[in-house]
């Protein structure tokens, strides 16, 4: 079948930017009733607007230079451009699961699913934030990039007509779908940052279809991201910010004095001290946590467990993300792998013998040793000292 091909792929796309920025409202009534697919929007609109920020930042920081502590640092050409390429494609999957986030909340907020309206809600929203990112070829001038804020305001006009929301219910609507979507960027940046040192990035199948994703987004030498999984993921997390918004709890979170129980009465001679739990169940938010210190060879090791509870939904995304990945410091090294269904990070600083481990268990289960003045092999035995198996039995069913 072909394909539509909506007006923004030709020399309209100058004009569409102008009118979503200028006269925002006429236009969303536009794009709302024109013949487009997700595709041609993908093809036509999203693909060549996003790249401006990646492309204005791996100019500016390796041309320009940023500057740090009274010098101007010059990013390796290398190192920039690779950077771009991951902030890129990163971009062009958060255009499409805040599109799902917008879909799966329209029934909460009075208004009607449609996933290609929701698509087109969320591509071109971020039309001021893109524009902006051209600001970033001189570092200097990075502060104005801040006018990418703009792009809230378009959200906040665009809800109502493509999804059909009332008017009223649009800014909380608004704010839900952003709430989630920063979250959704902070992971991005994260994931950005990991794999700053590649040099190509890869998709194999992605959005295969307009309702379902499928394939895997590949980084060469360090891992790759289950768009199915991710998709699943996100999905969750509209469901469960749905029911916050309701003031309802989708999960219930673990005691957290059991979560303590789990916690070794004693390790390598020392008393388990210092403990502390805490939980949450307002708004509709169910988590859970507990927290130890050990004091070992004259070092400390604080132990904490989380349930993450109706925030689950996030544990489920980092799962999606197969990451293997090792970086060296001078004095240390960082590495974030996933083994038998499990993320693991571990952080350490030979220098300063201070570090930390981590074990993601399923979505829910987070159990983190960090310390000073021990060897990683410490913090290792100690969170391997928990019963994953029973932390988990705790957040079953």
């Amino acid at each position: 079948m072909t394909d539509i091909v909506s007006r923004p792929a030709s020399a309209g796309l100058i004009a569409r930017v102008q009118n979503i920025l200028l006269k925002p409202s006429p236009t969303w009534d536009e794009i709302a009733t024109e013949p487009s697919s997700i595709r041609s929007v993908y093809m036509g609109y999203v693909l060549p607007l996003a790249a401006i920020g990646p492309v204005a930042a791996a100019v500016g920081s390796s041309v320009f230079g940023i500057n740090a502590f009274f010098a101007v640092y010059r990013m390796p050409v290398v190192w920039a451009v690779s950077q771009a390429i991951v902030s890129y494609v990163l971009t062009l999957v958060l255009v499409y699961i805040q599109a799902l986030i917008i879909d799966a909340l329209a029934p909460s907020f009075g208004g009607t699913k449609d996933r290609l309206a929701a698509f087109k809600v969320s591509a071109y929203s971020w039309t001021a934030a893109w524009v902006a990112g051209i600001f970033a070829i001189f570092p200097l001038l990075g502060i104005l990039g801040l006018l990418g804020f703009y792009s809230l305001y378009l959200m906040y006009r665009g809800l109502p007509r493509l999804m059909k929301a009332p008017d009223d219910k649009a800014i909380g609507y608004t704010a839900v779908v952003v709430i989630i979507s920063i979250v959704m960027a902070m992971v991005a940046g994260a994931i950005a940052g990991t794999v700053g040192g590649i040099g190509m990035m890869g998709a194999h199948g992605p959005m295969a279809t307009a309702s379902r994703v499928s394939g895997t987004a590949v980084v060469p030498g360090v891992g790759s991201v289950d768009l199915g999984k991710m998709q699943a993921a996100t999905e969750q997390m509209a469901a469960q910010a749905s029911a916050m918004h309701d003031g309802k709890t989708t999960e219930k979170a673990a005691d957290p004095q059991a979560l303590l129980a789990l916690m070794p009465a004693s390790f390598m001679g020392a008393a388990r001290s210092d403990t502390s739990t805490d939980s949450g169940g307002a708004g509709g938010m169910a988590v859970a946590n507990a927290q130890a210190t050990y004091a070992v060879n004259g070092g400390s090791v604080r132990l904490k467990i989380t349930d993450m509870g109706s925030m689950s939904g996030f544990g489920a995304m980092a799962q999606a993300m197969n990451v293997n990945h090792t970086q060296t410091t001078e004095t240390g090294y960082e590495k974030v792998e996933s083994k038998d269904g499990r993320m693991i990070s571990e952080k350490y600083d030979n220098q300063a013998r201070s570090g930390s481990y981590s074990v993601l268990a399923g979505s829910r289960i987070s159990v983190e040793a960090e310390g000073n003045g021990v060897d990683m092999a410490t913090l290792k035995n100690l969170v391997n000292a928990i019963d994953m198996n029973r932390a988990q039995a705790l957040v079953a069913g």
